[in-house]
């Protein structure tokens, strides 16, 4: 060894005596020793027992690893950090805890009259003390019975102190104790504390941990820093459980890694029991992930902080939403801006188009009237006028001149036809044509021209014939270009139809071979399928069996699921419908209130006195019933009973009718709270009907008291058996009717009523349900 090196392991001469032998047989591991760290080739290697008595023993106190005597678990934790986290690897690791058949079911640590987490001085000193008291040479002489069980306890001593002196195998008996691995059965809706139930299995398990310090739950108002660093810690919590003891206490077989006869066969034997460790130390991480899970979905902070990121988030896509709602709300009243700009634009246009269509065909109307008006003078001068001639000038004329030529002619007329005729000649001259000659054929008609036109000039008749017989000629040509174009067309339709027919006779043929080619091909494939069919319906079937209990365990996981989210669902909209249920019976006492509170406001005193004394003259149980209160009066306040007011006012309130305002002086619900204003005069009228109802108990006058009219409700009240009734909020409004044979039936069937079915309708914990109730027996 360099002289340096071996200075590093002697610089401490109070932890390492002279006398110690160090050597090169241990295996190599790199520290650094103590003294002067700065220098770059300070380092020395394991070098034997001395070595690991000081630098690698826990539980000594040169040991930078020992535990404190303080915290059981905190000792624990480190004596098994150093296995944890890999730096040091255990020749027993994967191997056989071995305990003698003296110590199997005995505890250890009561044995020797520690706790769990006991470091090593207090295991040696904790020996120590034994083998002063229990070593047999210490007792005094005995009985061979005696002494034997004497030598047998110390032999337990001996070989605990052995198993628990060696870190490995306390590590293996450890992990072997018994242990609560049950996670808790929390119900939100029990009353029960998420804290108190999850911080005791989290600090039970906590004792395995690697890491120090173990985060504590904490309380609901820890910060979500807090919690968040607490489930991350869980969330890769590190146990130092031996998963090989855990294999062993469950009856798994495990090697013994003593028996092995060669180094092949203890590392098979080693494989073995990894392979078998592997499971239960995934259980464990999977136990402990299961807990987080559970943790987390039932914790009170996580779930806050998700109903406010929902929250959050509906803010969110309400405020997206409103915004979309807006532009395409904005969108929408542009387009309809246009829409109606052009509907506008459209409709004037249309409007203008119409206009000047009426006026066009205004203007046609008066032209055909002056067109009918000028023909109609054509029987008078068709003797001199051809009528084709005077339809021609009728066209051509405009509205002006028909009506200008139609008047001289009307004027001419009176006179001589002849007259009239020369007008319509200088007309058709007008508009280029020489008036034409009446022939007698067209003289002989009703409308033709008479014999004295015969005279008209022939040089228009030749004109005449000259024109006609050029329009047929020119019709003639072009029936003989349209035959030449037809029959050209005829020959080019045939010529395409015949290079038709060949093409596509050369794609029938063609469709044939690639028909054949395509069949061959087609049976080749056919042969390839079906074999690869055969493979794939057997690789087919074992995907499905596979697939099959694939679906199955994610069936019975999205079940569970499911179940856990309906439970879920169904206390959220029990809790949604019981807050609009309040808010529900909120409103409508409100409402009741501020209607009895419109009814009180413009009643004085008097008169309330005065409805009271009317009500109690119809009224004879009322009567009868406050004439029993009056006598009761003394006493009640003697014995500090319930306050005769409040049932005097319940008295009143039932017997001057629902719709009155002698309900507001009844105390209102606890659960219903009303606005300050609203409250503060429902304070204030209470307080006025209460004083005008003890004014009128001690003055007034009972003519007409029946006692024996009272119901047993109202004796109930009188006598202070039955609680005030709550208010409902499906009373009637209409006033009380006056007593009749209707509600003699009802007193009688209520007075069969059950003593508890009448309490609890007037139970003030639930006001739906006494609404109900109470409501059904006024009907009765």
């Amino acid at each position: 060894m360099a002289p340096k090196r071996l200075k590093a392991l002697l610089d401490d001469q109070e932890s390492v005596g002279l006398n110690e032998v160090v050597c090169g047989c241990c295996s190599p591991l790199q520290r650094v020793a103590g003294g002067c760290a700065a220098a770059p080739n300070y380092r020395c290697e394991a070098a034997g027992r001395g070595f690991a008595a000081r630098f690698e023993a826990w539980g000594t106190p040169s040991s930078p690893s020992s535990p404190s005597s303080g915290s059981d678990s905190e000792a624990e934790a480190e004596a098994y950090a150093k296995d944890a986290k890999g730096k040091s690897q255990d020749k027993s690791s994967g191997g056989y805890l071995r305990i003698s058949e003296l110590l199997k079911g005995v505890n250890l640590y009561n044995l020797m009259g520690i706790s769990e987490g006991a470091s090593q001085d207090e295991i040696k000193k904790a020996y120590r003390g034994l083998a002063l008291t229990a070593h047999p040479d210490k007792q005094a002489a005995m009985e061979p019975e005696e002494a034997k069980k004497v030598q047998e306890n110390f032999v337990k001593i001996q070989e605990a102190y052995e198993l628990l002196s060696d870190p490995s195998k306390r590590k293996q008996y450890d992990s072997s104790l018994d242990f609560d691995e049950s996670l808790p059965k929390f119900r939100p809706d029990s009353g029960q504390d998420f804290f108190k139930v999850f911080g005791e299995a989290f600090r039970r398990n906590a004792r395995f941990s690697v890491r120090r310090p173990v985060p504590d739950l904490g309380s609901l108002e820890d910060e979500p820093r807090v919690w968040k660093r607490f489930y991350d810690f869980w969330s890769g919590f590190q146990s130092w459980r031996d998963p090989v003891m855990l294999a062993q206490k469950a009856g798994e077989e495990i090697c013994d890694l003593d028996e092995a006869e060669c180094r092949e066969e203890r590392r098979w034997m080693i494989r073995e029991n990894q392979r078998v460790a592997r499971q239960y130390k995934q259980q464990e991480r999977d136990r402990i992930a299961k807990l987080v899970r559970d943790a987390e979905t039932f914790d009170p902070r996580i779930q806050a902080e998700k109903e406010a990121k929902r929250l959050a988030r509906e803010a969110e896509a309400a405020r997206r939403e409103e915004e979309r709602t807006a532009a395409k709300r904005a969108k929408e009243e542009a387009e309809r801006q246009r829409r109606e700009a052009e509907e506008a634009l459209r409709l004037a246009e249309e409007q203008k188009r119409r206009e000047e269509k009426a006026k066009r065909d205004a203007v046609k109307e008066r032209v055909k009237k002056c067109r009918q008006r000028l023909r109609s003078f054509h029987p008078a001068v068709k003797e001199y006028v051809v009528l084709e001639q005077l339809n021609e000038v009728c066209l051509q004329f405009d509205e002006e001149q028909l009506r200008d030529l139609g008047n001289q002619i009307e004027q001419t007329l009176k006179g001589s036809a002849l007259e009239a005729a020369s007008l319509f000649h200088k007309a058709i001259e007008s508009i280029g044509l020489t008036p034409m000659k009446v022939s007698e054929d067209a003289a002989s008609t009703t409308s033709g021209p008479t014999d004295s036109q015969e005279e008209a000039p022939r040089q228009v008749e030749r004109e005449t014939s000259q024109e006609r017989k050029e329009r047929e000629r020119r019709a003639a040509e072009e029936q003989a270009k349209r035959r030449i174009v037809e029959e050209q067309q005829a020959a080019e339709k045939a010529r395409l139809a015949a290079e038709k027919a060949e093409e596509k006779k050369k794609k029938e043929e063609q469709r044939k071979k690639d028909a054949a080619a395509a069949e061959a091909a087609r049976r080749a494939q056919e042969k390839k399928d079906e074999l690869k069919a055969k493979k794939a319906e057997e690789k087919q079937k074992k995907q499905e069996e596979e697939e099959k209990l694939r679906k199955e365990q994610q069936r019975e996981v999205a079940k569970q699921k499911a179940q856990e989210q309906a439970q879920r669902d169904r206390q959220a909209a029990q809790e949604e419908k019981e807050k609009l249920e309040l808010e529900r019976l909120i409103n409508l006492f409100a409402k009741d209130r501020l209607e009895r509170l419109g009814k009180l406001d413009p009643l004085s005193d008097e008169k309330l006195a005065s409805s009271l004394q009317a009500a109690v003259d119809e009224d004879k149980a009322l009567a009868g019933a406050l004439q029993l209160l009056k006598g009761k009066l003394g006493s009640c306040e003697e014995n500090a009973c319930l306050d005769p007011l409040d049932r005097a006012i319940a008295l009143v309130s039932d017997g001057a009718g629902a719709g009155s305002v002698w309900p507001l002086a009844v105390a209102a619900p606890s659960h219903l709270r009303l606005e300050n204003a609203l409250r503060n005069r429902v304070k204030k009228a209470r307080n006025r009907l209460r004083d005008a109802v003890g004014s009128f108990l001690k003055s007034c006058k009972l003519p007409n008291a029946d006692e024996g009219a009272v119901t047993e409700w109202q004796q109930g009240i009188v006598n202070g058996l039955l609680e005030l009734p709550p208010w409902s909020p499906q009373e009637p409004e209409l006033p009380k009717a006056a007593p009749g044979p209707d509600k003699k039936k009802k007193k009688d069937k209520a007075v069969e009523e059950d003593l508890d079915q009448i309490l609890a309708e007037f139970d003030d914990s639930s006001p739906a349900e006494s609404k109900s109730k109470k409501s059904g027996k006024k009907k009765k």
